[in-house]
């Protein structure tokens, strides 16, 4: 009996150990898959500076943090230009910024809450625009009124949440409760816990997955790692971003419902209203006749107009509108600075004194537009006359009058020019095809057909095709090339209109070259101390650039100048323009050729 409950006992104690050490089996199996407890703070994670917030555009941190004044976010310049609106210009100089839409300009001092719309006063509860250490900040509150920015702003650590890719994104509900983690680790301290029901945005792909662990984002922006057996995977959904509600107010340019077919009137005064009449009824596929009429007086916004109402009425009497064309180009012949040039336009008095002085000129006359010829200027001042056609477009529009403006064929030495700005304000981008070659330059044609094809096709990428006036030469250049040491030289002997070209070529008795990539005749004969050069600009070679402006259903295209051209010029090019491939030149330059369409090789020009 004894040793039965001596058995009994031992079984009990056995058993008793057993279970105690499954216990502390248990337990340290327990711990180990047991999620750590322990919190890092946010503030202490993310380590943002006191006065500042955190930027996360999407599921990206991003490089710079917002600056808070007052507990207002606020954007750097660069970031709010590059991302969300080209509208703000900032003039150092004035310690100013503009923001420009097509009907209004703000006019904002840094710091101050009162700004002039339109010239008005308006004050904000807060100063849409600070300065810091140099650096130019834009309110977020203000941006909205600017941009569709979209966004969320969470405290300790100050986060926004910027809702910027129209892109959709891959979120999960948490189908039980679990925290975001700093690393893939359950033992890793944790960020934040998220209860069942909540909703995570998977981030980079879900990051390199270890551990049963996927990379994450919060609705209030805390970034870190999720186990994935905590989400209802099998029913995660692609999501749409929402933004705010945000309709930017847009230019509605005045285009014509015909192309434009437009011939520059150079002179200089009142009067040649005879010569004018002359030759658009000579050309009646002429629409427009842009007069050099207004001139710049000094460099505070002054000008000399010989806006002449007898001109335009003698205009629309034929069907012909007037665009007077303001340039740099002073009464005695000379040209305004480029430094000059920049005293003018960097200058908002001055701006703005010119745009009210050219309006009014129009208005005077009877003009229907405005052509602005403004050349040679420097890098910096590129903003600044952007600016100046956006506050003079606000007048135009106001009035009825067309704008355009002339534009050097878009290169990578001149974007600042900014074409495509432009044409957010301008009714019409003019784009001056020719000069492919100047004086200065090596001898060459002033435009060939390749050149042209290229430009036009350039200029399709900065502008859409309705805007866009192509510009074609009633001009070339005589060539002479000569040894200049171990070189050859070009220079310019004379720049000759067609028809003076004409009158050379017949006197010189010279035979010409058809060049196919050119699109023109070439000629050049041999002299004692080097060689006269020569690429024609006649009908023909017209005709073929004409047909690419067609073919890009283009909104027009301008001459340089009235009075150099053979008579018939002008309806070859409107035929071009229009597809009418029937009638072109012919080798005798006054008679009308035939294009043989053949389907193998395509349309050839007869000679």
């Amino acid at each position: 009996m004894y040793k039965k409950v001596l058995v009994g006992l031992t079984a009990v104690i056995l058993l008793g150990l057993l279970a105690a050490a499954g216990i502390i089996i248990y337990e340290k199996i327990a711990e180990k898959y047991k999620e750590s407890e322990v919190k890092t703070e946010l503030r202490d994670y993310y380590n943002v500076p006191q006065g500042e917030a955190m930027l996360i555009f999407d599921e990206k941190i991003y490089e710079k943090n917002a600056m808070l004044f007052d507990g207002e976010p606020y954007l750097d310049f660069a970031t709010v230009t590059e991302r969300y609106t080209t509208l703000f210009m900032w003039s150092p100089d004035e310690n100013r910024m503009y923001y420009t839409t097509p009907s209004k300009e703000y006019m904002i001092t840094p710091g101050a809450k009162d700004i002039l719309v339109n010239e008005e006063k308006i004050i904000y509860d807060i100063p849409p625009v600070m300065m810091k250490e140099d650096t130019l900040y834009v309110s977020m509150s203000f941006l909205k009124e600017c941009s569709n920015i979209t966004y969320e702003m969470y405290d300790d650590p100050a986060r926004i949440l910027v809702t910027y890719s129209t892109d959709e994104f891959l979120c999960a509900t948490v189908k039980e409760e679990s925290s975001i983690r700093v690393s893939q680790d359950i033992k890793a301290d944790y960020l934040e816990k998220l209860p069942a029901g909540s909703v995570v945005r998977i981030i980079e792909g879900g990051g390199i997955q270890q551990k049963g662990f996927i990379k994450v984002m919060s609705s209030d922006g805390v970034r870190g790692y999720f186990l994935q057996e905590k989400l209802d995977w099998g029913n995660r959904y692609n999501t749409q971003p929402v933004f705010n509600d945000f309709e930017e107010e847009k230019n509605k340019p005045l285009l014509s419902p015909e192309k434009i077919y437009l011939v520059w009137h150079l002179f200089y005064g009142m009067g040649h209203i005879d010569e004018m009449t002359e030759y658009i009824e000579t050309n009646p596929e002429l629409n427009v006749v842009a007069p050099t009429w207004f001139f710049m007086n000094g460099t505070n916004g002054e000008i000399v107009s010989y806006g002449d109402m007898d001109y335009v009425v003698a205009a629309h009497d034929r069907k012909v509108n007037v665009w007077a064309v303001l340039n740099q180009e002073t009464l005695t012949g000379d040209y305004y600075t480029a430094d000059q040039m920049h005293e003018l336009f960097s200058k908002y008095d001055s701006r703005m004194r010119l745009a009210r002085n050219l309006v009014e000129a129009v208005k005077k006359c009877g003009a229907d537009g405005i052509n602005i010829d403004i050349e040679g200027l420097k890098v910096e001042t590129g903003i600044y006359f952007v600016q100046f056609l956006r506050e003079l477009s606000i007048k135009c529009r106001e009035y009825g009058i067309v704008l355009s403006v002339d534009n050097y064929i878009p290169e990578e030495y001149n974007a600042f020019f900014n074409i495509p700005e432009q044409s957010r304000f301008v009714d019409y981008i003019v784009i001056m095809g020719y000069d492919e070659h100047y004086a200065g330059s090596d001898a060459g044609s002033v435009a060939s057909l390749s050149w042209f094809k290229h430009a036009v096709d350039i200029s399709l990428k900065k502008c859409g095709p309705e805007q866009i006036i192509m510009g074609i030469p009633f001009y070339t250049r005589l060539w002479k090339e000569a040894p200049d040491g171990d070189t050859i030289k070009a220079y310019v002997i004379k720049t000759m209109n067609m028809k003076e070209q004409d009158e050379y070529i017949a006197s010189s008795g010279l035979e010409g070259k058809w060049l196919e990539k050119e699109g023109q005749y070439y000629y050049e004969y041999e002299v004692e101390d080097g060689r006269f050069r020569l690429w024609a600009e006649d009908k023909k070679s017209l005709a073929l650039k004409a047909m690419v402006i067609g073919e890009k259903d283009l909104g027009g295209t301008a001459a340089w100048m009235l009075g150099g051209d053979p008579e018939g010029t002008w309806m070859i090019v409107k035929a071009a323009v229009n597809g009418d491939v029937s009638i072109l030149l012919g080798e005798d330059q006054g008679d009308v050729g035939i294009i043989n369409d053949d389907e193998e090789t395509g349309a050839v020009i007869g000679p």
